[in-house]
């Protein structure tokens, strides 16, 4: 019977972070890093020039580059993110994101 704990170590470091998903060619490759109660988190490692294009999220989503640099598009405004940017984005608001460099993207989906 394995240990119950009351917490989960999702990286280290940024670079623990960003060296467990390896950038694909041309592609934006999400993978599940953590469901909890309420919330939904996702690692997106994106290639250069890589796209989502305009979406809706049923919940609100909160977005935070851990590398690279983003194009994030949202209500007619486009933020230029880098490593530490952030932003939280309400549900159902029409948004892009497009990778300028091979970058890494967290995704928190909340509710």
């Amino acid at each position: 019977m394995g240990i119950a704990t009351s917490h989960h170590l999702l990286a280290a470091s940024a670079a623990d972070l960003v060296a467990a998903h390896a950038v694909e060619e041309g592609r934006v490759r999400p993978h599940r890093t953590m469901d909890g109660d309420g919330f939904r988190i996702r690692t997106l490692a994106m290639d250069a020039g890589a796209m989502l294009r305009e979406h809706k999220a049923p919940v609100p989503i909160l977005v935070t580059v851990v590398s690279g640099r983003v194009l994030f598009r949202v209500d007619g405004v486009e933020y230029d993110l880098t490593a530490g940017g952030a932003i939280q984005v309400a549900a159902s608001e029409p948004h892009e994101l497009e990778a300028v460099e091979a970058s890494h993207v967290l995704l928190t989906l909340m509710g």
